[in-house]
């Protein structure tokens, strides 16, 4: 019996940057053990006790049935944090990366991504940091590029990937879709004192 199976996950990401910061480090992108966590479990329901000796022959028939369940297994990190001091204007970016094991083909969406706003601080000066984004897709054995978005607007991270795709299957991924999602932060002497957040969705399916 073939079943037709649809997995999905929701990532929350945060980038927070308060007058604010520390840098939170990415995953080295390995193979890691996930690559092989494989359960068996065997059964037979066909069992045979017949006497075939007055037949003199014995045709019978033997299935072999194999039901694979689903999998998608997410491992990294999701949320960028800065603590920023000092004076004038800087620019910083940080990667963080995400292991996608899978079994079927993702698709992935990407929400709610923007420029940081201020949700505690001084009510003068700007109230949001500057942010931009890229995203870069790769088999993570074998580092061959499968997807990459440049560097945009955190705006426009919301319509790089669509529902109909880019989709990607595990021929082209060998199981494991490293996605590494760069934030680069803008902070100017207008950025006064104060808690700037934005909270983006990466959705995943897989079917």
């Amino acid at each position: 019996m073939i079943r037709n199976h649809s997995l999905a996950a929701v990532l929350f990401l945060g980038a927070i940057a308060c007058a604010s910061a520390q840098s939170e480090q990415s995953t080295d992108g390995g193979s890691g053990s996930n690559s092989s966590q494989r359960t068996f479990r065997y059964y037979s329901f066909d069992a045979v006790n017949a006497d075939y000796s007055r037949a003199g022959n014995a045709s019978v028939n033997l299935k072999t049935v194999v039901d694979v369940g689903p999998f998608l297994y997410v491992t990294g990190t999701l949320s960028a944090n800065w603590r920023v001091t000092g004076w004038g204007t800087g620019v910083t970016t940080e990667t963080n990366t995400i292991l996608l094991y899978h079994n079927g083909t993702l698709t992935l969406e990407l929400a709610q991504f923007g420029d940081p706003a201020k949700t505690s601080g001084t009510p003068t000066g700007k109230q949001s940091i500057d942010l931009q984004g890229r995203v870069q897709c790769f088999n993570n054995k074998t580092s061959a590029v499968l997807f990459d978005s440049g560097q945009v607007p955190s705006i426009n991270l919301n319509s790089v990937f669509t529902a109909s795709g880019p989709q990607f299957n595990v021929y082209a991924t060998g199981g494991v879709l490293r996605l590494n999602l760069s934030r680069t932060i803008s902070v100017g002497a207008d950025n006064g004192p104060g808690d700037y957040q934005n909270n983006g969705i990466i959705e995943v399916q897989s079917n």
